[in-house]
């Protein structure tokens, strides 16, 4: 099933199946009230005996500064006629290749700079120097190559900022849709039915979604359905293979497909309820090697993992 956001109006269609006891929500959006604070606090946790302790606390350094530029710069945006539109043609309303970016992401943008050039040591800072030097053109040139995934076009000592404050700026304008999503027949289930982005990994819930698997948007921090042992990226069921370091019980573990040979991180909140699905991605890279190892590559990205080759 691929998932459709419909208008405010046509809500009331779609509430009597919501009632229902197997009902499943296809779409699920980010508290931003705590998102970046919790995800900083994983990532510190992480960090402890991790041999890439430093690396994941930059990270929760960014995150911080994410929530403290969120909490800053709110957005307010018109985005009814966005949802009419996109619901007429039949495509996200915010796809990251097409919808029109305004001055906002920028601010964004700026406000991060600041946030975290007083205390970055001297080989981050010179990275944010310059692209706080950067004109405006400079910068909407970088992030139309992220968006479109063309990541060999931007530095990967710029890329994680650039990318940090899209990904704001995204996830703020997701938080502005009133509509519900619905799941429909379809195609091109691994992009985000908000943002067209690929995903960052996937989790295994528990609360009200107990046992389901979601897709956690890496642009706009939205998560969406897919049903569990199925390929992520070619949807075929029949060559997939779980991977983890330490044993079964392990609490990120990679599916991986002999059809496309690729693979996906998947997290158990039932065996770590505090999984967060940028964290753990990035704090277990050494899982990241022995799928490499293996022949399989990713068919997901990680802000802080972006490849120059």
């Amino acid at each position: 099933m691929s998932i459709r956001i419909v208008p405010k109006e046509q809500l009331s269609k779609d509430r009597t199946n919501e009632k229902a006891a197997d009902y499943i929500p296809p779409l699920l959006f980010a508290n931003l009230k705590n998102l970046y604070q919790r995800r900083a606090e994983r990532l510190q946790q992480l960090a402890e005996d991790n041999p890439f302790a430093d690396y994941l606390n930059f990270a929760a350094e960014v995150a911080q500064a994410q929530q403290k530029v969120l909490h800053d710069n709110p957005l307010k945006m018109e985005i009814v006629d966005i949802l009419e539109k996109s619901a007429a043609e039949g495509k996200p309303p915010l796809d990251c290749k097409t919808f029109p970016r305004t001055k906002h992401w920028q601010k964004l943008f700026h406000s991060l700079i600041a946030e975290l050039l007083p205390d970055a040591p001297e080989h981050v800072s010179v990275a944010l120097d310059n692209l706080e030097k950067a004109s405006e053109q400079e910068l909407e040139q970088m992030a139309d190559a992220l968006l479109k995934n063309e990541f060999s076009k931007v530095s990967s000592e710029k890329s994680p900022f650039i990318w940090a404050a899209l990904s704001l700026y995204w996830a703020q304008m997701a938080n502005q849709i009133p509509g519900k999503a619905r799941a429909e027949y379809g195609e091109h289930r691994q992009f985000c039915p908000v943002c067209s982005s690929i995903p960052v990994a996937s989790v295994v819930q528990i609360g009200t979604t107990n046992g389901l698997r979601y897709l956690h948007c890496s642009l706009c921090e939205s998560e969406w359905h897919m049903v569990r042992v199925k390929c992520s990226n070619c949807e075929q069921t029949r060559d997939l293979s779980y991977w983890s370091l330490k044993s079964e019980q392990a609490a990120v573990k990679a599916e991986s497909c002999g059809d496309c040979g690729s693979y996906l991180k998947i997290l158990y909140q039932e065996k770590d309820p505090k999984v967060e699905a940028i964290a753990d991605d990035l704090a277990s890279l050494i899982l990241d090697a022995k799928m490499e190892e293996e022949g399989f590559a990713r068919s997901s990205i990680n802000p802080f993992l972006f490849s120059n080759e």
